[in-house]
């Protein structure tokens, strides 16, 4: 590809909105343009970086006989039925097991966000990965892990696997502007992301339960107010907290000094879109807002959930369900028992990692995948074992989105100057710079170079443009292409080439033979 006829120039000053440098980096070096707020154009060059990663999946992938496919674009649980339904209809025995396959699609529906750059991509280029085999599919389950990783590995790229719930992991790439937070042990390794991760509640203290009273306490209708007045810790409390969904009220008791973690909760609640209850629907089920108790309330219209915090006290203090009133000396379940039980306490940094017992830490990420473990196809999969009898076939996967990938790259790999490629994923192997192409020998010795590479395989960016010298060395380090070679009248008189990798500041003069000895260099 000669630099001259390429869509895309390169550019001094990035976005003003640009706060990422993968986003200034890619933008200025004309891997992509912004359209409208989360909207972005792949340039040739960022398409050429696309194609790299999808060649890397499909050579991950080859080691395992994926197939490709091509579905129409389906919801997500649309499409797990449909392919459930074709391996049902394709796949007759366990001979054929197991199935991988794969197909590249465009992930939509993600809410854009200008500030990030491709991290916050409303629409996405993905891979989707499916792997079916008999039940358990342990072996399968480990190789899935294996290619992801692999896969990863070959883009220099550092990851947590973090826990995502019993349904799979997410893989994180930290980052201080991530969108999502995980939980990590320093000592153990233990990640999981933050939602998923369930606090560790020490064992319940040893003491009497003493007699439950009723205290007046005036103008007590926050937790905050409440602890000062009695003169006893948050934790020491019952918070009551209420959501309603079409109408239908949720009481959330958890202990006072906690907040409700609202993914969690969506979970629980099967939908996320609920609110706070409002004053009258309180009204309707008993409860009096500032002063709520889970005692009193009309169970009839009223669903209780506790979260295991209010496991590990005795004697707490919650409301009366009266203005200007508590209770005292609370415990469970001698005078309530909670209608159910669900982690509902959002983490906070210093928990105790369930594994070790350490002090976790948090850390914001982008969630660069997420994998599924494995469980059985719904609604009709099957398949024969070797006696003829029928099994449900079990399906796990992964999805990767290729352009949040691409941005994690060039994230990790960047400098002063410019991006640095690794060459697994590079959109050319060689930048071949000429310097003064007026004249006839350097003109000469770069066009033999050119086209001696490409009939040799390499993939070459030549500039030959009519720029100086500094243009084309700046625009070389800011694309980052792996190895570049720059001819010179120097160079023509001499027969050499000047090599630089765009990893090191060292530069060589070669001959023929040096110069195949630095090719040799490419994986």
């Amino acid at each position: 590809m000669r630099l001259s006829a390429l869509l895309g120039k390169t550019l001094r000053q990035p976005p003003s909105e640009a706060q990422l440098a993968s986003h200034q980096l890619l933008v200025r070096a004309g891997y992509v343009r912004g359209l409208e707020v989360g909207q972005f154009a792949y340039l040739p060059l960022g398409g050429r970086v696309l194609r790299r990663l999808e060649t890397l999946v499909r050579s991950q992938l080859a080691r395992h006989n994926a197939q490709e496919i091509v579905l129409p674009h389906l919801p997500d649980a649309d499409r797990s039925r449909a392919l459930s339904h074709l391996l049902g209809r394709e796949v007759d025995s366990y001979r054929q097991l197991p199935v991988w396959l794969f197909e590249f699609v465009s992930q939509n529906g993600l809410q854009p966000r200008g500030r990030t750059g491709l991290f916050g991509a409303g629409e996405s280029p993905s891979v989707q990965v499916h792997v079916f085999d008999g039940a358990g599919m342990v072996a399968a389950g480990q190789q899935l892990d294996s290619a992801l990783a692999d896969l990863l590995q070959a883009c220099a790229l550092e990851v947590v696997w973090a826990q995502a719930g019993d349904a799979g992991r997410h893989v994180f790439f930290p980052h201080l502007l991530g969108d999502g937070e995980m939980v990590c042990c320093p000592d153990c390794g233990y990640a999981a992301e933050r939602s998923w991760a369930a606090v560790t509640w020490p064992d319940l203290p040893a003491g009497d339960e003493l007699a439950p009273e009723e205290i007046e306490t005036p103008g007590c209708n926050t937790i905050a107010s409440l602890a000062e007045f009695l003169g006893i810790p948050a934790a020491q409390t019952l918070k009551m907290v209420f959501y309603s969904v079409a109408g239908r009220v949720t009481c959330v008791v958890i202990r006072g000094d906690r907040a409700v973690d609202e993914i969690k909760l969506a979970r629980v609640l099967g939908t996320d879109r609920y609110y706070a209850s409002l004053e009258d629907e309180l009204a309707v089920v008993g409860a009096v807002g500032g002063y709520a108790s889970p005692i009193g309330l009309d169970r009839s219209r009223v669903r209780v959930v506790a979260d295991p915090s209010v496991r590990c006290g005795r004697n707490w203090v919650t409301g009366a369900n009266r203005p200007g009133y508590h209770l005292r000396n609370i415990n469970i379940p001698r005078d309530f028992e909670p209608g159910e039980w669900a982690d509902l306490a959002q983490m906070e940094p210093g928990d105790p990692c369930p594994q070790c017992n350490s002090p976790l830490e948090f850390e914001t990420a982008f969630a660069l995948a997420h994998t599924t473990a494995p469980a059985p196809c719904q609604p009709d999969g099957e398949y024969l074992d070797a006696e003829g009898k029928a099994h449900a076939l079990w399906t796990a996967g992964w999805r990767l989105d290729l352009g949040w990938l691409l941005a994690a790259i060039v994230e990790s790999h960047h400098d002063g100057y410019g991006i640095v490629w690794p060459q697994a994923c590079a959109p050319f192997d060689v930048h071949l710079v000429a310097l003064d192409l007026r004249d006839e020998g350097v003109a000469a010795q770069a066009d033999e170079l050119y086209a001696r590479l490409q009939t040799a395989g390499w993939r070459v960016l030549y500039d030959d443009r009519a720029a100086s010298a500094g243009v084309k060395f700046n625009d070389a380090d800011l694309l980052g292409i792996p190895l570049r070679l720059t001819v010179s009248k120097q160079s023509a008189k001499d027969q050499l080439v000047e090599a630089k990798w765009r990893s090191s500041s060292e530069r060589q003069k070669l001959d023929e033979e040096g110069l195949a000895a630095e090719l040799a260099r490419f994986g």
